[in-house]
């Protein structure tokens, strides 16, 4: 894949169409206290490894919640479907720097990733950064902010087959 290519292709996993929910969508969780979010984040980053899986627990998220990386921003459904199409879920793999902090008004931690793409030769890259994630007046998270420590171009640069 030639580097101009990748983030043409990573605008367009994260950009897949959504499709219908299937089944009820569990309750939201309203007004849990720093400490309950923190530990759920925590889960989806290093048990569910959800920056490359987009399996996280959807009930701590408002529905209008927008996701926002290096690339583009993203509303729920099509950050879910497109990371799913992007990543091969088995070959990437991310790793929580220090803690996930949480606050009534925000969570933030920092990441270290492989990041392995459902392409043809399926290259790798490497990223690290921080995500920063603020909640509303009911405890939920509205928006999603990741932040790279390297521009795009660079990150394209760290690509291995």
């Amino acid at each position: 894949v030639a580097g101009a290519a990748l983030p043409a292709l990573l605008q367009l996993g994260r950009a897949a169409p959504a499709v219908a929910a299937q089944g009820p969508d569990p309750p939201k969780q309203r007004g849990l206290p720093p400490a309950a979010i923190q530990k759920i984040v925590m889960e989806d980053l290093v048990e569910r490894q959800f920056l490359a899986t987009a399996d996280f627990t959807r009930s701590i998220y408002d529905e209008s919640a927008i996701f926002t990386d290096e690339i583009d921003s993203y509303p729920l459904d099509k950050f879910i479907k497109g990371t799913q199409a992007l990543f091969v879920k088995s070959k990437s793999h991310v790793d929580l720097v220090g803690e996930v902090e949480a606050t009534e008004t925000e969570v933030r931690f920092r990441f270290d990733e492989v990041l392995c793409f459902n392409i043809p030769f399926q290259p790798r890259v490497t990223v690290t950064g921080r995500v920063e994630m603020q909640r509303g007046s009911d405890g939920l998270i509205t928006s999603y902010r990741e932040y790279w420590d390297k521009s795009p171009a660079d990150v394209i640069k760290t690509a291995k087959l």
